[in-house]
């Protein structure tokens, strides 16, 4: 074994930079050679040699000690064609440490690189991550003075003899991606990790090294990149994988362990650390690097036909670690670990399974542990062998019924089932081996280590049996497949029950048990394992059936009279009723929910209903009864203790916050969720997406139509990452989209938005959904505004009669779309009915919502249209200045609604020839215009009135003729960008314009 320290790899990795050899890999296996270069590169290892040679003569053989400011020079530890490394003592820290120091040569980029990588590392206090104490400069000369380590590399770590075994090289290398994960958690990237860039000490803790390629993940390099496009075009031009590839102003990394982005030069970030970690891995456990190719051009061939090598004949790696490695080798870093943190997590568990955590990630509520009813000889059965636990499983997922489930899944030849399954399998997959270990774990801790009694073992195994079932459950919807079942597929996987509850003795022992009479508790647990099954279908969308289901359930249950099986089985029919569409049904039984829970002090299942209550109750505009409800759900979700019941309390209550208008409140209550469920469920989750959508309301909401524009672009990618592309999940995010496009004046792209939208959900939640109502208006608004007035006016009314029927004919929601018809109305010059519209909305909206919401003022500034357009400039007046009074009140400032109102009430003073009152309103829209994002044809309205307005002014009150004329031809180029849609106020325009020429 050869002995080193990390600085002699460094040193070694500047001197393959300087050498870019075309030269090949050893085989696997063999004895690797040092990379040598070709005759054309001879000049710069010669360089590196003389560079070397010089540096020996000046520190090895000085008569003195040679010092640097504080540091006095030991030794040479390495040199490269970049620098030396010193050992060096430090005279004021009484302290050895190693000193990087750069050639006076090296240009300023190089040394940039250089103090970034110290900067870098500085930021890091880890135990597996190499200490940098100081960066500076000596004598004209840049320095890094960090922590001296001596060992070896990871790379001659894996290759010693004999090897170590695959557990060994898991326990190394989870420590070496701690330090990955943290510096990822300080927004740092390394982007060039690989077994040489690694240390282990002599006491076998493993460092990270060389952080000279790492960057912030959120700083835009200003450095030109350079792209190897010789590699990727031309199959003859061959990189040596080995060779850390170094240009000016970029450093691109280890072709190696890089990914296939990196390798198309585009920004790597902590997924792409994720991959060159899991090369890694690989290569320890099994001998070699995942993907065949001895060129970087051959590597790309084999890394973009995603060919893996097979595992190596004999090799006793796991099957599950293999799965790990490949989900982390995926191709596109989107389909990788959410977060180096979860990827160590599978690791963890697999060689420490008492140390492992699993995160309860289902969207739905009230789960419980079932077999409580089973008799004692039966239990004792069913755990009484530490071993086979995986045989447990035969019958549920076992080879056979992946055969079912693949067949069921694929059979349906929708263009989206491959990519399910290969969504679906794995963590179905993750799932089984889990519960294996956790099984195996629960016995080998009272029968083998006798850390727990039998008692405690009792409580875990039954536990583990419900989750089996619920694990049964699921599984025998996906082998039943059909198109709805294939949509909700992965979100349905990904809610099963976790596993870490059963590892919770105090929560399990405050569980309810079941009744003491044998028949009534065989009783409760038969109509517990029908809840499962009414759970597995809502989860896979098949929500009429999951009611049925349910609603038997609690007839079973009440005519039993057991109310802890009831307070389950009403949690049940109340969260079914609520995805059918059945609000006020909901809210009924959730309530009983909830009190029988309350009254069993069963804490989840009441913090799970009242929320579910705050979330409807908010839908319905019954905001009082919602917040009433929120002051339950709060101590309770601290009660529960996990992050979901808190992340679940916060969104809840910005839902009600968000419809009231509370912009601010609202705001700030889902950017506290994003934060819980970011770190605990990863960036790419999809509770992440769906709390990213309601920031992405919020600022929509408040004019900041970018803002919300990027916001729901990483809502959709997550959505469309996970779940495929036909989910109404991913429905919705193209509705926002749609709405968002429309607000920019992009009527084509909203209508191609909402289209595929309203394709999805009819397909998957039927023609008379509310949701397919909501997009249905949004279509409605984009035709009106494209001039396709019956169209529009078809759209909204389809949506009105499928609102009446779901939610009843007082809806907010009802109001809205009658307001869509009042504004169709409008432009085809029908204004009365367009009037008859708006109060009848406005009537709905007051009741339900109060008078000082911003709906309200909504349609006061409609109605204020209205009457400009019928010549009642008086009234229109009136009702402008209602509204403004209620968005000043309600909104910020500088929202585009009070921009709105303020152009259509100077338009009311210009009809009632008053212009020069007309300039103060027009002038506060206009500003307000340049602070957030409008609505095109708002902003070309308002240009054109406060053009008239200031021509038609006296000259004291502020007449500017010049400005009058350039407001108006701005105006004119607005509603030319906007096409055919605009054309009569193009003609407007154009006809103002030559008929006030300038004196």
């Amino acid at each position: 074994m050869t002995e080193g320290t990390h600085e002699e790899e460094l040193a070694r990795t500047e001197r393959d930079a300087l050498a870019e050899a075309d030269t090949c890999l050893p085989e696997q296996g063999a004895t690797e050679e040092p990379v040598r270069a070709k005759p054309s590169d001879a000049s710069d290892v010669i360089d590196a040699a003389e560079q070397a040679q010089a540096y020996d003569t000046l520190f090895r053989r000085a008569a003195e000690p040679r010092q640097l400011g504080r540091y006095v020079v030991l030794d040479v530890l390495g040199q490269g064609g970049m620098g030396v490394v010193l050992r060096a003592y430090d005279r004021e820290l009484d302290r050895t440490v190693a000193l990087k120091l750069l050639h006076r040569e090296i240009d300023e980029q190089h040394t940039q690189r250089l103090w970034r990588e110290a900067q870098a590392m500085a930021k890091l206090s880890h135990p597996n991550v190499v200490q940098v104490y100081e960066v500076g400069q000596v004598e004209g000369q840049t320095f890094v003075a960090m922590e001296l380590v001596k060992g070896q590399t990871l790379h001659e770590w894996m290759r010693q003899r004999p090897r170590p075994s695959w557990k060994a090289c898991v326990e190394l290398l989870v420590q070496v991606g701690s330090g990955l994960a943290a510096a990822h958690e300080r927004g740092l990237v390394h982007r060039d990790f690989k077994p040489g860039n690694a240390i282990v000490d002599d006491k076998g803790r493993p460092r990270v090294l060389d952080f000279g390629l790492a960057r912030r993940d959120d700083e835009v390099d200003d450095e030109p990149r350079v792209v190897l496009e010789k590699a990727r075009a031309d199959s003859h031009a061959v990189v040596s994988l080995e060779t850390s590839l170094t240009a000016t102003g970029a450093v691109l990394g280890t072709p190696a362990y890089m990914p296939l982005e990196q390798m198309r030069g585009q920004e790597a970030d902590a997924r792409s650390d994720q991959f060159s970690f899991c090369v890694s891995l690989h290569e320890a456990v099994y001998g070699e690097r995942p993907f065949d190719g001895s060129s970087m051009a051959a590597l790309m061939i084999s890394m973009r036909e995603g060919a893996v090598r097979p595992a190596p004949k004999g090799s006793d790696v796991p099957v599950v670690l293999r799965r790990v490695l490949l989900r982390g080798l995926s191709m596109e870093p989107a389909q990788r670990w959410p977060s180096m943190e979860v990827l160590l997590e599978e690791l963890r568990r697999l060689v420490a399974p008492r140390r492992r955590r699993w995160m309860v990630v289902g969207v739905s509520v009230g789960l419980v542990a079932i077999g409580g009813g089973l008799g004692a000889t039966r239990t004792l059965e069913w755990w009484s062998r530490c071993t086979g636990a995986r045989k447990q499983l035969e019958g549920v997922w076992d080879e056979a019924r992946r055969q079912e489930v693949a067949a069921a899944i694929l059979g349906t030849e929708l263009s989206y089932a491959p990519g399910t399954w290969e969504r679906v399998e794995p963590r179905l997959d993750a799932y089984a081996e889990a519960w294996a270990a956790e099984h195996t774990e629960a016995c080998e801790a009272t029968r083998t280590r006798d850390e727990q009694s039998e008692e405690e073992m009792s409580l875990r195994m039954g536990c583990l049996q419900g989750r089996s079932r619920h694990l049964r459950a699921m599984v025998d919807e996906l082998s039943h497949a059909d198109a709805t079942v294939v949509e909700h597929a992965v979100q349905a996987v990904t809610s099963l029950p976790g596993l870490e509850r059963c590892r919770d003795l105090p929560a399990l022992r405050a569980e309810v048990p079941p009744p003491e009479d044998p028949a009534a508790a065989e009783q409760v647990a038969v109509l517990d394992e029908r809840l499962v099954e009414a759970l597995a279908k809502q989860d896979a969308g098949k929500y009429a059936e999951g009611l049925r289901l349910a609603d038997d359930v609690v007839a079973d249950a009440t005519e039993l009279g057991y109310e802890p099986l009831m307070a389950r089985a009403w949690m049940r029919q109340g969260d079914l009723r609520d995805k059918a569409g059945d609000y006020e049904g909901s809210v009924t039984v959730l309530r009983k929910a909830y009190v029988a829970a309350m009254a069993w002090r069963m804490t989840a299942e009441a913090a799970a209903a009242s929320a579910l209550l705050v979330f409807i109750l908010g839908d319905l505009a019954r905001y009082d009864e919602a917040r009433a409800w929120a002051e339950h759900v709060e101590p309770l979700s601290r009660a529960v203790g996990t992050d979901e019941a808190r992340a679940r309390y916060f969104r809840s209550l910005g839902s009600v916050a968000q419809a009231q208008g509370k912009h601010d409140e609202a705001r700030g209550l889902h950017e506290q969720a994003l934060v819980i469920l970011e770190k605990a469920l990863g960036p790419d989750h999809l509770d992440v997406g769906g709390v990213l959508g309601n920031l992405g309301h919020v600022a929509a909401t408040r004019g900041k139509y970018e803002e919300a524009r990027d916001l729901c672009e990483r809502q959709l990618a997550i959505y469309e990452a996970a779940l495929g592309l036909e989910h109404p999940i991913v429905a919705a995010a193209l509705a926002n989209l749609g709405v968002l496009a429309e607000k920019l004046g992009k009527y084509e792209e909203a209508r191609d938005f909402q289209q595929r939208a309203l394709a999805i959900d009819e397909k998957a939640l039927g023609p008379d959904h509310p949701a397919v109502a909501v997009v249905l208006d949004n279509l409605g608004a984009v035709a009106s505004l494209q001039r396709e007035y019956e169209e529009a006016r078809g759209f909204h009314e389809r949506a009105r009669v499928i609102l009446e029927q779901t939610l009843g004919p007082n809806h907010p929601r009802v109001a809205q779309v009658l307001g869509s018809l009042g504004t169709v109305a409008n432009a085809q010059g029908k204004h009365e009915q367009a009037r008859d519209f708006f109060e009848r909305a406005l009537a709905i909206s007051e009741k339900a919502l109060g008078p000082d919401h911003a709906d309200v003022a909504i349609l006061l500034d409609n109605l204020g249209s209205t009457a400009g357009q019928q010549g009642k400039h008086e009234e229109a007046r009136g009702f402008y200045e209602q509204a403004l009074a209620i968005y000043e009140k309600a909104l910020e400032p500088d929202h585009p609604y009070v921009a709105h109102a303020l152009t259509g009430l100077g338009g009311a003073l210009l009809a009632l020839a008053k212009p020069a009152d007309a300039l103060t309103p027009l002038e506060r829209a206009l500003a307000v215009h340049a602070t957030v994002e409008v609505d095109p044809v708002l902003l070309a309205e308002t240009r054109f009135s406060l053009a008239h307005a200031l021509w038609d002014a006296p000259a004291a009150r502020g007449r500017d003729l010049g400005r009058a004329r350039t407001l108006a031809a701005e105006a004119r180029d607005g509603y030319a960008a906007l096409g055919e849609a605009q054309k009569t106020k193009l003609a407007e325009v154009d006809a103002w314009l030559a008929e006030h020429p300038l004196p």
